[in-house]
């Protein structure tokens, strides 16, 4: 694209001190975004983009282009784009805001084009005076969500930069922002969306996990569970399942247990005390279960207390403590 030298020495004017913002902007937000386990992506307009940009004619000082440096941050859903807008202004200052309040819109209900968030925000004077001519720079972000964004990637060459205009693409790539937009409310609204009378329902494998966890609650202290309940009763479940034992003879199973070995071993993890428990209690018959299985792997070590064929090689039995270590 041939660009006007006055555009080019312009860009070539910009451009330096926009990269020394770029490295400053990321040096402060990218970690902080990161360890949140969110996504930081930036960028410093190229020429083209400059040029085509000052060709629209809505930008009133060339010097001051606002999105000369931008860059996005990607959250998990909408319920975290407020706690985003909160950490960027931790930071810089606003300038300005589209749309400037989450409540409005320019769009009638028909319509799906772009309104991401955007912030307009200025880098403030440091104390340490490095980077004087910096100070009051403006820069885009835009924060999104992980659908909003896979949507921008996957649909920008269609609508945006492309050497044709093509009405079904396009139609198209709004379609799929309509779909998932729907998606994104549903997820974030999920909480009060699963009241809902079409999708209040139950099935017994939830009602199962939910029960186990309920007792596990109830069982151990809380530091003694991990993070992830729902995996944990489910690998319980399936112990259960195995072993033919009701959901509702978990708390008789475990008090059994805990009255042989006079205490709940902190050194043991749930399922292992469970796997212990239904191997020990002799009417369960667990060794003849197991085998009759075929399918359901263990998990066992050296610090439980187990029958003496389950120590024995098998291969559905897996022992931590037999591992190799690979080279």
């Amino acid at each position: 694209m041939k660009v006007n030298k006055q555009i080019r020495d312009l860009y070539d004017e910009g451009k330096p001190r926009f990269d020394r913002l770029a490295l400053e902007v990321s040096g402060t937000l990218k970690s902080k975004v990161e360890e949140r386990s969110w996504f930081f992506i930036a960028r410093v307009k190229e020429l083209p983009s400059f040029a085509l940009k000052l060709e629209t004619g809505r930008v009133e000082n060339p010097r001051a282009l606002e999105d000369f440096y931008a860059c996005t941050i990607v959250v998990p859903t909408m319920k975290n784009i407020e706690d985003a807008e909160r950490l960027v202004l931790e930071h810089f200052d606003q300038v300005a805001r589209r749309p400037p309040v989450d409540t409005k819109t320019h769009k009638s209900p028909s319509e799906f084009t772009f309104d991401d968030l955007r912030l307009y925000v200025k880098r403030r004077p440091q104390t340490s005076g490095k980077d004087e001519d910096l100070t009051g720079a403006v820069f885009e972000v835009q924060i999104k969500t992980v659908l909003q964004y896979a949507w921008s990637i996957a649909t920008h060459d269609l609508i945006y930069k492309t050497d044709t205009v093509s009405w079904p693409k396009e139609r198209i790539a709004f379609q799929v922002k309509a779909m998932l937009e729907h998606a994104e409310i549903a997820i974030s609204e999920a909480e009060r969306i699963s009241d809902a009378h079409g999708v209040a329902k139950m099935d017994q494998r939830t009602e199962d996990v939910l029960s186990i966890i309920d007792r596990a609650k109830r069982f151990w202290q809380r530091d003694a569970l991990p993070e992830d309940l729902k995996r944990l009763a489910e690998n319980i479940l399936s112990l259960l399942g195995m072993a033919r034992v009701q959901v509702s003879e978990l708390d008789k199973l475990l008090a059994q247990e805990k009255a042989r070995v006079g205490l709940i071993p902190r050194d043991l993890s749930p399922y292992a005390f469970v796997l212990q428990a239904l191997a020990q209690h002799t009417t369960v018959r667990f060794q003849e279960k197991f085998e009759r299985s075929k399918r359901v792997r263990l998990l066992i070590h050296d610090g439980m207390d187990i029958p003496d064929w389950m120590k024995q090689p098998h291969d559905r039995i897996i022992n931590i403590d037999s591992v190799k270590v690979a080279i």
